[in-house]
């Protein structure tokens, strides 16, 4: 009886694991889905024109979501912005709209989609692009002001450092340009900039929170 009962016991602890093992798999597949739900919803009602919406909540969903790509690829971007120098609007859009679609939060990709529908005398599209451009650029600058790691904008990919330092008026590339990743403080991570100003000639140091990068979204190699 007593081996039996310890067979028994194995038996029930093999089934308990194989349960606990599908759970886990089914659990993690609907946080998935729901993380996509989130961004899909969040999406439609600003394609809908609610800019009510929380456009930080809705851009941390795009790095929760498999269907989200925040920034282009080097080659998707080199097409938009060569493009945009031969004034080929059609073009200009047609490779916005691909990335925005990939990714509704891609900032550049909204910001030229503005400026290029607004040549081709198209106002309400260039001022959708435009407000959801503002909206998206807002809920960085609301995040803080840069000046500290305690008061770090809080980013999701390199390209917005990108626009954090060109609303700034500052460089983001060249040889006045230095960067460098800043030890994990309790849970956060930081980079911190320190650029020469080109209007005073004096160092200027930015910090970003990067706390919602992500290995396989954020960056794609060095631009």
């Amino acid at each position: 009886m007593e081996k039996m009962s310890t067979g028994i016991a194995v038996n029930w602890w093999r089934v308990l694991t194989i349960v606990s093992v599908f759970w886990l798999a089914t659990w993690s597949g609907m946080g998935a889905e729901q993380d996509d739900i989130t961004y899909r919803t969040l999406v439609q009602r600003v394609m809908g024109g609610d800019f009510t919406v929380d456009f930080r909540s809705l851009r941390l969903a795009c790095m929760k979501s498999s269907h989200c790509e925040p920034r282009g690829t080097k080659e998707d971007l080199g097409a938009m912005n060569s493009a945009e120098q031969n004034h080929q609007l059609n073009r200009v859009v047609e490779i916005a709209g691909k990335l925005i679609e990939r990714g509704f939060v891609n900032l550049e990709a909204h910001a030229t989609s503005a400026a290029a529908y607004a040549e081709m005398n198209e106002p309400a599209k260039a001022k959708f692009h435009r407000d959801v451009t503002t909206a998206l650029t807002r809920s960085i600058f609301d995040s803080g002001d840069g000046k500290t790691k305690e008061s770090a904008f809080e980013v999701i990919c390199d390209r917005e450092e990108y626009v954090m330092m060109a609303a700034l008026g500052l460089p983001y590339f060249g040889s006045s340009v230095s960067k460098t990743r800043v030890a994990a403080d309790g849970p956060h991570t930081y980079e911190r900039w320190e650029v020469r100003n080109p209007e005073t000639g004096q160092n200027a140091v930015v910090f970003f929170n990067i706390d919602a990068f992500s290995p396989t979204k954020s960056r794609v190699g060095d631009q």
